[in-house]
């Protein structure tokens, strides 16, 4: 009998642990977006990838401080070291008056959900480096309207 209710107990374990990660799932799918613009706002950082994180990203491509490349939120992309199906969407980044374009080879785990770590290059594009951290409207260029 008490193997009987262990195997029991271990079965619902099993179902209970299972629930989050489908859940988790399925919100990496979701959009949070604002407006109905197409736009998707967060928080823009940057980083230096041959010294955080490494100089080969998760997509796969060697990058550097002067690629025109970004990091996406860990909740967003998926598994750190794998390749998402995010790898290698360009995106429209917004700042104030200033945009530019990036594309997506890397995974940020320490980002927030809708948040991009952005490489020096790009950074610069849209802010001074003093500022740190700035708030961004970003979307997928050929996607739900959105263009240059």
């Amino acid at each position: 009998m008490w193997l009987y209710r262990l195997f029991l107990l271990s079965f619902i374990v099993s179902f209970c642990n299972a629930l989050p990660l489908s859940n988790s799932l399925e919100k990496r799918k979701l959009v949070s977006r604002q407006d109905d613009d197409g736009f998707y706002r967060g928080y823009g950082t940057f980083f230096h990838p041959a010294s955080e994180g490494g100089p080969v990203g998760s997509c796969g491509p060697y990058e550097d401080d002067d690629s025109q490349i970004i990091a996406l939120n860990l909740d967003q992309y998926g598994g750190e070291n794998s390749k998402s199906e995010w790898c290698f969407k360009k995106l429209l980044i917004t700042y104030h008056d200033k945009s530019t374009v990036a594309t997506i080879t890397d995974a940020c785990p320490g980002c927030s959900y809708n948040s991009l770590d952005l490489t020096p290059a790009v950074f610069a594009e849209l802010e001074d480096f003093s500022v740190g951290v700035i708030d961004i409207a970003w979307c997928v260029l050929g996607e739900d309207g959105c263009s240059e």
